[in-house]
Parts: C-alpha cells; sequence; structure tokens
C-alpha cells in the first residue's frame, strides 16, 4: 500500500501516513505509529499512542487534509479544464449526431467507414454505448440510491435525509458520455455531424432518440443467408474439409430469432420516425453505391458532391480495405472475408435456405431480395 506524504506548515515536516484501516462509516484512518505530531495537532509530544482508538477522531482530520492537499493542487486546472470540456460537449451537442445500427455481419462496419471517410463527419465504431455504458450506470446509481435510502432511514428520519438519484440521471450521464465520445474520436476534424456504429444499437434506437431528439438513425439491412453465412466463417472457424451440417443447422436455429427481432424493431423505429431513420441494404451498397452514398449524406446535412461520393467510396472499397485482395477472393476467418453479394450458395444447402425462409421469408419481399 503506497505511503502519503503529509507536509506541515506548522511543523515544517513532512509525516509519512499510511492507510490501512476503516470504520464501520466508511472513513478512512491513517494510523502509522511512527507520526510525530505533536506540534501540528496538539496531542502532546512524543510519538503516537499505541491506543488507536483515543486518537482516531485526529486521524481522520489528517486524512481529511491530506486528501484536500492533494486534490487541490491541481483544482484550478480541473475548473478550467470541467469549463472547456462543457463548451465542448455543448457544441457537440449542437451538431447532427447519428447513430447506425443492424446485424452483425450485415455490413455496418462498411457503413460507418463510408460516413467517416465524409471530410466532415466523424463516425467510429464501436463504442458500446447500449451494451458496456448503461448496464453499470444503472447499476451504479441503484447502488447508490439503496446506499443513500438505507442511511436516510437510519440517521436522518427527522430531516428526510438526502435526495435520492432519479431515473432520468441514468439517462443525462450516459448522454454525457456519449458526448464526450464524440468529442474524443473526431480529433482535430471539422466535423458537422457526429455517428457511432454498434450492431446492437438497433434496440437503442428510441432509448437513443429520446435522449437526443434531434439524433438521426441509419440500419442496414442484408440478405440473412450471406448475413448467416459471413457469421459462420468469422464466428465458427470451420476447418477446410469439415462435414458441419449439423452444426450449421444449429448455428442458423440459435441466430434466426435475433435477427427476426433486430429487423422488425428498426422497421417499427423507422415506421414511428420516419424523418429521423433512414434504411439501407449492403445489396444495394454493392450493386449501386453512387446514389446509396450520396443520399447518407444528405440525410445527415453533409456535402453530396459527386467528388465528395466518389472519394469515400473509393477510400472504402473492399480492395483498399483488405490491403489489394479483390471481393470474391475469399479469406475464410478474416473480418473481411469475401464482400460480395449471394455468397450464401456456397455454403448453405438447400435444406438449410428452406429453413431461412420459411422464418424470414417476409423480409424478402419487403427488402427486394430473391428467395
Amino acid at each position: 500500500m503506497p505511503l502519503l506524504v503529509y507536509k506541515s506548515e506548522r511543523a515544517g515536516e513532512s509525516t509519512q501516513l499510511r492507510s490501512n484501516k476503516r470504520d464501520g462509516g466508511g472513513n478512512h484512518f491513517l494510523t502509522s505509529r511512527s507520526c510525530d505530531l505533536s506540534r501540528v495537532y496538539g496531542l502532546g509530544r512524543g510519538r503516537v499512542s499505541s491506543d488507536q482508538s483515543s486518537i482516531q477522531p485526529y486521524l481522520v482530520f489528517i486524512s481529511l487534509q491530506t486528501s484536500i492537499r492533494l486534490l487541490t493542487v491541481r483544482q484550478d486546472q480541473i475548473l478550467k479544464s470541467w469549463d472547456e470540456i462543457s463548451r465542448r460537449l455543448s457544441a457537440v451537442a449542437e451538431r447532427q449526431l447519428f447513430f447506425i445500427g443492424g446485424a452483425p455481419r450485415s455490413g455496418t462496419t462498411w457503413l460507418q467507414q463510408i460516413l467517416d471517410s465524409h471530410p466532415n463527419a466523424s463516425c467510429k465504431g464501436e463504442g458500446l454505448f447500449a451494451k458496456d455504458l448503461y448496464p453499470p450506470l444503472e447499476a451504479a446509481m441503484a447502488q447508490r440510491g439503496k446506499a443513500l435510502e438505507t442511511k436516510n432511514q437510519a440517521l436522518f428520519q427527522h430531516t428526510g435525509g438526502y435526495p435520492l438519484p432519479k431515473p432520468e440521471d441514468i439517462e443525462f450521464l450516459a448522454g454525457t458520455a456519449m458526448l464526450l465520445a464524440f468529442s474524443q474520436q473526431s480529433g482535430d476534424k471539422d466535423c458537422q455531424a457526429f455517428g457511432e456504429k454498434t450492431p446492437e444499437n438497433v434496440f437503442y434506437f428510441a432509448r437513443f432518440k429520446a435522449l437526443f431528439p434531434r439524433a438521426k438513425f441509419i440500419a442496414i439491412a442484408r440478405d440473412p443467408r450471406d448475413v448467416l453465412t459471413s457469421a459462420w466463417y468469422f464466428f465458427r472457424k470451420p476447418a477446410p474439409g469439415d462435414d458441419n451440417r449439423e452444426a450449421k443447422i444449429a448455428f442458423i436455429r440459435s441466430a434466426l430469432p435475433s435477427l427476426a427481432e433486430g429487423a422488425r424493431t428498426m422497421l417499427a423505429f423507422g415506421e414511428q420516425h420516419p424523418s429521423a431513420y433512414r434504411m439501407v441494404t449492403y445489396e444495394r451498397l454493392r450493386q449501386d453505391p453512387e446514389p446509396a452514398v450520396a443520399d447518407l449524406f444528405r440525410f445527415l446535412g453533409l456535402s453530396d458532391s459527386v467528388d465528395t461520393v466518389r472519394a469515400s467510396l473509393a477510400q472504402t472499397s473492399f480492395t483498399a480495405a483488405t490491403g489489394g485482395r479483390p471481393a470474391g477472393v475469399a479469406q475464410n476467418g478474416a473480418f473481411l472475408r469475401k464482400g460480395v453479394v449471394g455468397d450464401w450458395r456456397s455454403t448453405l444447402t438447400p435444406e438449410m435456405n428452406d429453413l431461412i425462409l420459411r422464418e424470414l421469408g417476409w423480409m424478402f419481399s419487403y427488402f427486394g431480395w430473391t428467395p
């Protein structure tokens, strides 16, 4: 356990204090028996008594003084930093915020990179706001509320005690954290729009919309057979020549419910908030990319000039992203495996195709895919 060095102005000497004990109320005690406290705290001359209980109030005072001195060393810097950060976050909040979601292996990363390549946009992935930000905040605020309520009931019934956290506090803290992340991800880029991509965002679109009413939302969909084929090679990484019929069927069955739920969730959101929502398909981005990308740029209030669109597509092409490997040349197990439409035929059997169509056939007419 590290030692803290407390500089006494009155005594003109340093005292080393070790924190190694905690009382029931949560106070830390500094219990080094070799501390000369005589002139500083009026305990009389000589060494500290071995009776810790007799000097604990003084040691608590030492602990508080030590903490205050350590915390106020950079007080001015912290306050200036807080003001600066607050102004920066307010500026980010005034820009166009957007969120991308879709099934894993449906092209969410490619879409994110296309939007990030615009000279006036920043879009990174994956911020994991839904998965790894909200749950810890909810747990921490619940724990704090419980602790405050216990203390209020035990000690402060006559005054009402300290106010308990409100449910909306979680949203405010989460929103602040997101704005901070947006401001950090952009670097020195002059951004008119800030976005984040995580596939599971589709389940949180409504929550993000309530938090940022002016935000926009982009979903991407892909033929689920190609999604499952890509996912099979990336997540399962089968060895060449393996007979994986039963494993593939089990894999497909396990994935179908979440694919259906995700698709229905994002379509329902689009029906509720049509002006804040765009849907694009992987197939359209592959087969007719320029109009699709131009529409997305306009949707976010960004320049959709031909030169800008073509530069973004060139910068994020499959060949550029893989370091020279052209689309259609597979590298099983790689994050960017093959980059084509309809590759499911090389992997899935007619039996597997029928299974997918029975569960997700409704998606094909909606998105224009060929069964």
